[in-house]
């Protein structure tokens, strides 16, 4: 946890001991402690950003995707076919609409 005090910034660290929250001074921000702290807290928020950015992706392309299995069930019947337990198969005459 960072605070801003005056123009100083300080890094304290909160654990819990025995079930209690204990806040322990690590040291300003120029200390080579808060330093790395501060890093790992940018690399993760960095990493929280990427895993929500291929979320999205994920959820653009399972849209793509279904979108494509509708356009290929379109061009399969008007062609005169259809698929079945992923197998293509031909329209009967009887059931074409002609």
């Amino acid at each position: 946890m960072l605070a801003k005090r005056g123009k100083s910034t300080y890094v304290y660290s909160t654990q819990r001991v025995n079930g209690k929250p204990v806040t322990r001074y690590i040291g300003k921000n120029s200390s080579p402690q808060a330093k790395e702290y501060a890093t790992r807290k940018e690399e993760k928020k960095q990493q929280r950003n990427r895993e929500e950015e291929l979320q999205q992706l994920n959820q653009e392309l399972e849209g793509a995707l279904k979108l494509i299995k509708i356009i290929e069930r379109g061009y399969l019947i008007v062609a005169g076919y259809y698929e079945r337990k992923s197998e293509i198969r031909k329209l009967q005459e009887e059931h074409c609409a002609e």
